[in-house]
């Protein structure tokens, strides 16, 4: 089934050979037959013939039958049978062409060229004499000269980063590299010099040759044809595939021609030189330039049904340079996420008998491939799909969203609709599966980039600019970016913002500034800083002003309202995918490990289980803000959430009677002075990162913490040395229980006079101290003595007297 169907992808082009005199109809007919193998069913509703799927049962179209034909092609002849017809009620393709045309077989096979979009064979003189090339003399010319070669590292590939041993170097180092067909004869050979400089052995045949980097397998799944044989050696690391050096650009064509030839559902991709050149650019000659690397991939491609990637550079870039400047991992991503499928602009119409206009196909007869185009074009061309998740997006002139298959199938049953004709759901999904496969890949956007309703803001140039869609931005917010006033400021311009955000934070200016690297972050997108905010403090200080102007800033339409359990769940987090900011807003108090917004916020790839969907696994690049009344209490002491968590304390609560029920709509009235403050603030980044690490530091993030942690509140206690020369550990069985020699029954006595149940176990408590400590910038040490296991930790007798049992503090001597 997998056969017939990659057969039907990769039907192989159909050529007429110009031979002398006219040739005779039974060679015509049997050309035709070959050449539509695997193709009758696409080809027959091409030609204005409706048939059921391949195996099923449906209305016959030359004796009007409803439900006696069956449309076989078990042999990938079109063949077919039915039981209402006259005899002969049965044969191929060609014979229903004829028989529901009521036409000869030879005028049915021209209709079937010309659907094939094929001249017919005319008169033509005779041919020249066929070129025959010397390929034994060059092979033994070859063999020769690899006689007297050595194994070894080539200089020209070691220049590139490429340590490739047992190539084979001639006497001053150039690598001699062999050409061969698939037919495995040796046609030449190409020497490479030291400095790059490229050569043909004199007498070797180039067209439909390549260098092979490993031995022909029988019947490749891949194939990949390259230009030089660096770029081969690359891509050999980028994807799966048998790799295939095609020497230039010029030669792509013949070498993809020849593997097609060889297998028929083999699929090929074109690894392409990108020759980019700017619009204007002009050659040696005084003409406009032209992307040649990409052109002789694109038409090497549609010759042969294949796939084409390139590298996504703004310069002229091979595979190879490509994976030199950014590193395998990301060039092996991008040559995947790049590969496209290259349409013909060409469209070709279908002669019907006796008709002298070619007519258009109508949706019914189009394939499903044609369909695919339609809706395409509903869309202006703007489609483009992302990878991880096979979801369609659209660039609506400012930012690229995600449309639904639902939504895309019912735009092609519109189209049906204003047409007049009838549809299956069959026809209509097939056309959306059709589609995505003809869609270039999405590439991620640049982090640079702050996208607006009237254009983006370019970080890096300092300067504002209309959008692009090669931005690939996914979010936008919905502010009009302006010119800034002069003298511009957020005491005078943004007043309400301005006192509400002294009041929160409790007039203190380093938190002042810390809370604007905050609106940053979410501003930014800065997903990668991976960090998150978390907002506490009683009602009324300010904490949901704080949210909704993050949501501003976001844009409301890219902010989302989840809690931490659809974090940490598969299904749920299909809710939050494609939003920049996720708001865990006035959540009960959470205890737990904190799993799901650490690899969110880590950068992991996350699992995502939507509904009715295939379950796929991503990043989610999003900010989260949790904002509550009570702090989170997270058991993981590993330091995975505590690195990662900013902590703000709103403690100024706003009385009633001074609330103003309209901050919300006169912060926003503010907006872009925000904007432009924080743009101008944070002109870099790395600046707003280094206040909220100080933030991560900061007094009132560790009394937040030592709240909702007993061992990080005990480790207040404590008093650290550079010497084990402190407490011993002890455990829970040491009797008489003496806090004030072992570490392990001060934090005992620490819970209990803190009313506190649970204590953790002495092995646990061993694990989670050096982390608990991390908070304070300690180390917790440990060192074997001849009374057991010492710490460098004692305690601070005056702080921890309010809790240490009387009896230890009155009685127990120290020792």
């Amino acid at each position: 089934m997998m056969a017939d169907t990659q057969h039907t992808q990769t039907r192989p082009e159909f050529t007429v050979q110009k031979t002398a005199g006219s040739q005779k109809l039974l060679d015509l007919i049997q050309t035709v037959k070959t050449s539509a193998m695997y193709s009758w069913q696409n080809l027959l509703p091409a030609c204005g013939i409706d048939i059921p799927a391949k195996g099923k049962h449906g209305a016959c179209p030359v004796c009007g039958g409803t439900d006696r034909f069956h449309f076989i092609d078990d042999h990938h002849h079109g063949n077919w049978h039915c039981r209402q017809c006259d005899a002969p009620n049965y044969g191929d393709g060609l014979d229903l062409v004829a028989k529901t045309n009521r036409i000869t077989i030879t005028e049915a096979a021209k209709v079937v060229a010309d659907v094939l979009a094929l001249a017919l064979p005319l008169p033509v003189p005779k041919p020249a004499r066929e070129i025959t090339y010397p390929t034994q003399p060059i092979a033994e010319s070859v063999a020769a000269l690899m006689k007297q070669t050595v194994a070894g590292q080539s200089p020209y590939l070691i220049a590139k980063g490429l340590h490739c041993p047992n190539q084979r170097l001639l006497l001053n180092n150039s690598t001699l590299l062999p050409l061969a067909t698939l037919d495995k004869k040796i046609t030449g050979a190409q020497i490479i010099k030291q400095d790059g400089t490229k050569k043909l052995l004199s007498g070797s045949k180039k067209t439909g040759s390549f260098i092979a980097l490993s031995a022909q397998e029988e019947h490749p799944d891949t194939v990949i044809i390259t230009e030089g044989y660096a770029t081969a050696l690359t891509v050999n690391q980028l994807y799966t595939g048998t790799v295939l050096a095609a020497l230039d650009a010029g030669n792509l064509l013949s070498v993809a021609n020849a593997v097609r030839e060889r297998w028929a559902d083999t699929k090929i991709i074109i690894a392409a030189d990108n020759d980019w050149h700017y619009s204007d650019e002009l050659d040696k000659h005084g003409k406009p330039k032209v992307n040649i690397g990409k052109i002789s991939a694109e038409k090497a491609a549609l010759a042969v049904n294949g796939w084409v990637t390139l590298p996504p550079t703004k310069h002229k870039a091979d595979w190879d340079d490509y994976r030199q400047k950014h590193g395998v991992e990301r060039a092996k991503q991008a040559f995947a996420q790049g590969l496209y499928q290259p349409t013909s602009n060409k469209k070709k119409a279908v002669i019907k008998p006796n008709d002298t206009e070619p007519s258009k196909l109508t949706l019914c007869q189009m394939g499903a491939s044609q369909r695919g185009e339609v809706l395409l074009a509903r869309y202006d061309g703007d489609l483009a799909l992302d990878g991880a998740s096979e979801t369609v997006h659209h660039y609506d002139g400012i930012v690229w969203h995600p449309i639904s298959d639902r939504d895309l199938k019912r735009e092609m049953v519109v189209a049906f609709m204003e047409e007049k004709l009838p549809y299956s759901p069959h026809g209509v999904s097939s056309a959306v599966d059709a589609l995505k496969l003809q869609l270039p890949m999405m590439q991620p956007p640049e982090r640079h980039l702050i996208g607006f309703s009237n254009g983006v803001f370019d970080l890096k140039a300092c300067q504002f600019r209309p959008h692009r869609k090669s931005d690939w931005l996914l979010l936008a917010n919905d502010v009009v970016f302006n010119s800034p006033a002069s003298g511009e400021t957020l005491k005078d311009h943004a007043p309400y913002f301005w006192r509400w955000l002294n009041r929160a934070t409790a007039n203190c200016e380093n938190k002042f500034d810390r809370v604007l690297a905050a609106l940053f972050m979410v501003l930014a997108n800065r997903y990668d800083w991976q960090l998150f905010l978390e907002i506490t403090g009683a009602g009324g200080s300010g904490k949901s002003i704080f949210a909704e102007i993050c949501s501003m800033l976001a844009g409301k339409g890219n902010t989302v309202s989840a809690s931490m359990a659809a974090l940490e769940n598969p299904r749920e987090r299909a809710l939050i995918v494609g939003y920049s900011l996720i708001i865990l807003p006035d959540q009960t108090r959470y205890v737990g490990d904190g799993s799901g917004i650490k690899a969110i916020t880590g950068g992991d790839e996350v699992a995502i289980d939507p509904k009715h969907k295939q379950p796929y696994s991503t990043r989610i690049p999003a900010v989260v803000l949790a904002v509550n009344n009570n702090a989170m209490s997270f058991s993981d002491r590993s330091g995975g959430v505590s690195r990662r968590r900013v902590i703000f304390n709103f403690s100024e609560v706003v009385p009633e009677n001074e609330r103003d029920p309209l901050l919300r709509d006169k912060i926003a009235a503010e907006l872009p002075v925000i904007i432009r403050h924080l743009l101008h603030r944070f002109a870099d980044p790395q600046a707003a990162r280094c206040l909220l690490a100080e933030q991560q530091k900061s007094a009132e993030a560790l009394d937040i913490k030592r709240g909702t942690d007993p061992l990080v509140d005990f480790c207040g206690y404590l008093i650290a040395s550079n010497e084990t020369d402190g407490l011993l550990i002890g455990n829970a069985e040491i009797v008489p229980f003496n806090p004030r020699k072992y570490l392990y029954h001060a934090y005992l006595a620490y819970m209990k006079g803190n009313n506190l149940n649970k204590p953790v176990s002495v092995t646990r408590f061993g694990m989670d101290m050096p982390g608990a400590l991390a908070e304070y910038g300690q180390h917790y040490l440990r060192k074997k003595s001849k009374y057991g296991i010492r710490s460098n930790l004692n305690l601070n007798i005056d702080t921890a007297i309010e809790w240490m049992p009387k009896l230890a503090r009155d009685n127990l001597p120290e020792e």
